[in-house]
């Protein structure tokens, strides 16, 4: 294939389109969510489903956390916006759910995570041709393959989406017609707005998209309409935001997290070297046409070097003092991911052979995250104990964060490679330092459906039976039986043969059957 170069029109759209398919269906693993945040803002979606409102409880905590002192028992921590943005995709399955199965709700629920990385190397053609008219459509799939977008199309994590919003938002400023600010501006208003209600620390670049427009706009009749009109759409959404947090948390500052205070703590030097350039978050590693992308910063207009460079320069510095900068059990610096289009966007303007291959440097290392799921090694990293791990982090995605020898790129490539059967050893431990399980075999870590398949894996079993009996015990236990026999009727429903199946039938105030 032909990667995308200086006036390159070889390639259509139809093309450019299949080659996304292509790599969205490779990384596919058909599981409704593999991380704790996803089964959390999934949790309510399913409790709008089953009761009519958008709320689950959520299991007592065990111990104190101080970065989450007092989350709402009934509310997701992450808002009520991330679990709105699943129901069309999983109310056609839920309608169905007798024929398709929990299998069937599972994929109808992983379709979130691949339509929103699919959107955002979509968002990010659209913004790369307002920079290069002539850009070729294989802009699209080398994005998504080049960079750590690409394993998200398997995680259940709502940045894509947000890095979708604030690229198309980008572009509707910079190709705003002269003397015609209305639709451009109020539309950058609202994208940016609704990637701030998915990741509410983007209400931040709000500023930015607003300083944009006023210097997208100088030198015509009315300078400021394309501003005031970007600014005063973005507001009047964070007021509904506010209002929403008021009547939902009881205070308009509660986004749903749950602060008592800003967490803010890790040291700024500390933060920018690992998003920047340490081997186990670094965007270095992680994106390099990212950061080759910032040489074309210099041949851009006022306006769109604001967007590509000062918005993720914001975004990258308060990121960097937040006490998980690392974005815990994920692939690559996930904080960052909302500004990637942005960032990358210039490298359309520079030499094909340097962009060419910072795009096959990213493929490569981007395909360990797609072929093995980040909490195999993740999980597997934490437990590793002697001399040295006294010294190193006790979680995993913190150690896995700060540890070169325990980057998750390397991580990876010796998983794939024992799972091949190859006895391969990890010589660059420290003496000393031994394992505290097995390291996960093939069934235990390689993630996508179609490479299980071509293995002869078993399939992964579908959470969402477990899910709904899990949030049918959280019930219980906050003293709402009859809700808790609700989840779990649907649960059993689902998967009567569980193994959690006995415990059910009594919330559900079924008759207990025998074997």
């Amino acid at each position: 294939m032909r990667l995308p170069g200086r006036g390159s029109h070889t390639a259509p759209a139809a093309a450019a389109t299949a080659l996304i398919a292509l790599l969205l269906a490779s990384a596919w693993i058909g599981r409704a969510a593999i991380s704790s945040d996803g089964a959390e803002v999934l949790s309510d979606t399913f409790g709008l489903l089953v009761t009519g409102r958008l709320e689950s409880a959520t299991m007592p905590p065990l111990r104190a956390d101080p970065y989450f002192p007092a989350p709402h028992p009934f509310r997701s921590r992450y808002g009520a916006w991330p679990s709105l943005l699943l129901v069309p995709f999983l109310v056609p399955a839920w309608t169905f759910r007798a024929s398709v199965g929990s299998a069937g709700l599972d994929a109808a629920a992983a379709l979130t995570w691949s339509v929103g990385a699919g959107l955002a190397a979509w968002g990010f053609l659209r913004l790369a041709r307002v920079l290069r008219p002539d850009a070729s459509p294989l802009w699209a799939p080398a994005f998504l393959a080049g960079t750590y977008l690409w394993p998200y199309a398997a995680d259940s994590y709502f940045e894509p989406w947000a890095a979708a919003a604030l690229a198309l938002g980008a572009e509707q400023l910079l190709k705003a017609q002269q003397g015609r600010p209305g639709v451009p501006g109020v539309l950058a208003g609202l994208c940016v707005a609704a990637a701030a209600l998915l990741k509410p620390l983007l209400w931040i670049l709000a500023p930015v998209f607003v300083l944009a427009a006023l210097l997208r706009s100088r030198g015509e009749p009315k300078p400021t309409a394309l501003g005031l009109l970007t600014g005063g759409t973005a507001t009047a959404a964070l007021a509904c935001a506010l209002a929403v947090n008021l009547h939902r948390y009881g205070r308009i500052t509660d986004f749903g997290y749950g602060y008592v205070g800003f967490p803010f703590d890790t040291p700024l030097l500390t933060g920018l070297a690992g998003l920047l350039v340490s081997p186990g978050r670094g965007l270095l590693f992680y994106a390099p046409v990212a950061i080759l992308a910032l040489f074309g910063l210099r041949r851009l207009p006022a306006a769109p070097r604001v967007l590509c460079g000062i918005g993720p320069l914001v975004l990258l510095l308060v990121s960097a003092r937040w006490f998980s900068w690392h974005g815990a059990s994920c692939w690559g610096p996930r904080l960052m991911l909302p500004v990637l289009p942005l960032l990358a966007a210039p490298a359309v303007l520079l030499p094909r052979a340097f962009v060419r291959s910072t795009l096959a440097v990213g493929a490569v290392v981007n395909l360990l995250g797609v072929l093995v799921a980040p909490g195999a090694w993740i999980s597997y990293a934490e437990r590793l104990r002697g001399p040295a791990s006294s010294f190193w982090p006790q979680g995993g995605s913190d150690r896995v964060s700060v540890v070169p020898a325990l980057a998750p790129p390397l991580g990876h490539a010796v998983l794939l490679a024992r799972s091949a059967g190859l006895p391969v050893h990890v010589p660059w431990l420290p003496a000393g330092v031994e394992e505290g399980m097995p390291p996960p075999g093939a069934a235990d870590c390689i993630s996508p459906r179609i490479a299980r398949w071509a293995l002869n894996l078993p399939p992964l079993v579908p959470m969402s039976p477990g899910l709904l009996g899990r949030v049918a015990v959280a019930e219980a236990l906050r003293g709402r039986p009859e809700i808790a026999a609700l989840f779990a009727r649907e649960s059993l429903a689902l998967d009567p043969l569980q193994r959690a199946a006995p415990s059910l039938r009594s919330l559900a105030g079924e008759a207990p059957t025998s074997n």
